[in-house]
């Protein structure tokens, strides 16, 4: 028994066919990201406080 082996070939959609969907993906994948990062700033924003806090009591400490 022989097995033969052929490609088959997929559909390619053309870029330029497909304006729409590409910048639909594009904004996703912008708006996911942003999602993600927005999740850091609470805790940048607790770091920050925290160095201003210790710099503003650093100061009021007299240099020796």
């Amino acid at each position: 028994m022989k097995v033969y082996q052929q490609a088959i070939p997929l559909a390619n959609s053309q870029p330029a066919e497909r304006l729409v969907k590409r910048g639909a993906r594009v904004l996703f994948g912008l708006l996911r990201s942003s999602a993600g990062q927005a999740q850091r700033v609470p805790g940048i924003l607790s770091q920050a406080a925290t160095d201003v806090r210790e710099a503003w009591a650093e100061t009021a400490r007299p240099n020796v």
